[in-house]
C-alpha cells in the first residue's frame, strides 16, 4: 500500500489499531452459578492493526487481529512465557470496485450490520466479532439504498461435506429508504445448511423482515417484524416470527426514557406440532438485547418474551450513564421434567444493568458495567439446576478501548 501510495493523482492511506483490554469478573454470567463454584475473574484482550487505501475507483482494507487470554499462552517453559499459537487471525481483508457513483461490488471478508442488527450484526461484544466472506454489490442514490450479497462457503476444494453448524450459503438483499425523519427498511436472507456433517445437501431457511424508525428532536420510536419458514419441503416444517417496538424520549435536557418489547416465536410442550415455531436470530445481536449477562443469547425452545425500560444520562459531554432494566418471559408453556403433567410458570425473571461510558479522550474510551439477576424457579429448570443452591447471579467489567490513527494523503504523485 505505501509503494502504490506515490503512484496515483489522488490518493489516501489510512492507518489504525485498537487495543481492548477487558477486566471481568463472573458470578453468574450467561447461567447462574452453584453456591460452591468459584467466582471467575479474568481478563481478554482484542489487538488490531488496520490498513485502509482509498482511491477514486477502489478501496482496499485490511484488519489483522490478537484475540487472548491473560496468561494463556500455550508456548511456556519455567524461565517465560512466548505466545500463543491459535490467538493470531484475519478479522478483515476485502477490496471495493467503484464502478459509477451509485454502483460498487465490495469482495472480501468484511462486516455486515444492519437495522436493527436483529438477524445480521457485528456483534462488537464478542472480542472476534462475526465476519464473512462474501460478495457485496452496493447502489446508492439519494435517499435510497440497495444491497445484495453472496455466499459460498467450503472446507476445502474438492470436498462438499461442510459442518451443519455452519451456514453454507448466507445471500440476502437489503432495501433502504431515508427521508430527514423516517428510515423505512426490508431484508430478505437465504441461509442454508447442510442436514448433517456428512450429508452435501442443503436445508434452506428464508427469513424476512421490515423496519421502521421515525426520529424527532426530542424522540426516537422503532418497530421491527421478522417472519421465517423452510424453503425444502421436509416433514418438520418451520413457521417463526419476531415482532419488536421501543421509544425512547428526553425527560429533560440530560435524562431520556425508554419503554419497549419483544417477542419471539417458540416451541409449547403442552402439545405436539409437525412445524417448529422458534425463531431464531441467525447471525444477529446477542449482548445488550435481552440484557448484558447474556442469558438468552440462544433463543429458548419455548420462545421469548422481553419487557424493557431503559434510563439514559448524559451530564456532559464525555460521560453517559445507561440503567437497563428488562422483564423476561417465555412465549409458550414448558413442561416440568419431574412431572411432564405440570406446567411451570413463564416467568423468566428480572435483570438490571448498568453501564458508564466515559470518552476521556478522541481516541480512548472507558467503559464500565454492573449487572445482577433476579432468577426463578422457571430460569433454574431451563439451565437444568434443578435440586441446586445458586449464588446470586453477578456480573462486572471494565473495558479499556484506544484506537490510535493516521492519515496519509498524496495528490498529482506527491
Amino acid at each position: 500500500m505505501v509503494s502504490q501510495l506515490v503512484a496515483a493523482q489522488t490518493q489516501q492511506l489510512q492507518i489504525s489499531a485498537e487495543l481492548r483490554p477487558r477486566f471481568l469478573i463472573d458470578g453468574g454470567y450467561k447461567t447462574p452459578k452453584a453456591k460452591n463454584e468459584s467466582i471467575s475473574v479474568f481478563t481478554t484482550q482484542r489487538t488490531r492493526l488496520n490498513a485502509m487505501f482509498l482511491h477514486t475507483k477502489f478501496e482496499s482494507y485490511m484488519s489483522v487481529q490478537d484475540v487472548r487470554l491473560w496468561g494463556d499462552d500455550n508456548h511456556y517453559n519455567n524461565s517465560g512465557v512466548y505466545g500463543h499459537t491459535e490467538s493470531l487471525c484475519l478479522h478483515q481483508a476485502w477490496v471495493k470496485l467503484n464502478i459509477t457513483k451509485p454502483l460498487s461490488f465490495k469482495i472480501g471478508r468484511q462486516v455486515f450490520s444492519y437495522d436493527d442488527q436483529r438477524i445480521l450484526s457485528a456483534r462488537n461484544w464478542n472480542d472476534y466479532q462475526v465476519t464473512y466472506d462474501a460478495l457485496l454489490a452496493e447502489y446508492h442514490s439519494n435517499m435510497h439504498r440497495l444491497h445484495l450479497a453472496l455466499t459460498y462457503n467450503s472446507e476445502s476444494k474438492s470436498d462438499l461435506i461442510y459442518s451443519h453448524k455452519k451456514f453454507k450459503t448466507l445471500d440476502f438483499i437489503h432495501y433502504q429508504y431515508q427521508a430527514k425523519k423516517l428510515d423505512l427498511s426490508a431484508i430478505a436472507v437465504l441461509s442454508g445448511n447442510t442436514f448433517t456433517d456428512s450429508s452435501p445437501n442443503v436445508l434452506y431457511r428464508g427469513t424476512y423482515g421490515v423496519n421502521l424508525n421515525y426520529t424527532t428532536a426530542s424522540s426516537t420510536s422503532r418497530m421491527s417484524a421478522y417472519y421465517q419458514h423452510k424453503l425444502n419441503r421436509t416433514k418438520d416444517r418451520l413457521s417463526a416470527f419476531c415482532i419488536s417496538a421501543y421509544t425512547e424520549g428526553q425527560l429533560s435536557e440530560k435524562i431520556k426514557m425508554g419503554l419497549g418489547y419483544d417477542y419471539l416465536s417458540g416451541n409449547t410442550d403442552a402439545c405436539v406440532s409437525t412445524a417448529n415455531h422458534r425463531f431464531d436470530i441467525l447471525y444477529g445481536r446477542r449482548h445488550g438485547w435481552y440484557g448484558y449477562m447474556d442469558y438468552f443469547s440462544t433463543i429458548p425452545q419455548q420462545g421469548l418474551q422481553d419487557y424493557m425500560l431503559k434510563l439514559t444520562y448524559v451530564p456532559d459531554q464525555q460521560v453517559s450513564v445507561y440503567l437497563h432494566y428488562h422483564y423476561f418471559m417465555l412465549a409458550e408453556d414448558k413442561m416440568d421434567c419431574a412431572d411432564l403433567a405440570k406446567v411451570l410458570s413463564r416467568k423468566l425473571g428480572q435483570e438490571l444493568d448498568l453501564k458508564i461510558k466515559w470518552n476521556w479522550h478522541d481516541m480512548a474510551t472507558l467503559e464500565c458495567g454492573y449487572c445482577l439477576y433476579a432468577t426463578t424457579h422457571t430460569l433454574k429448570k431451563l439451565k437444568k439446576h434443578n435440586n441446586v443452591e445458586l449464588r446470586r447471579p453477578q456480573f462486572c467489567y471494565m473495558m479499556l478501548i484506544v484506537k490510535p490513527f493516521a492519515k496519509f494523503n498524496s495528490t498529482n504523485g506527491k
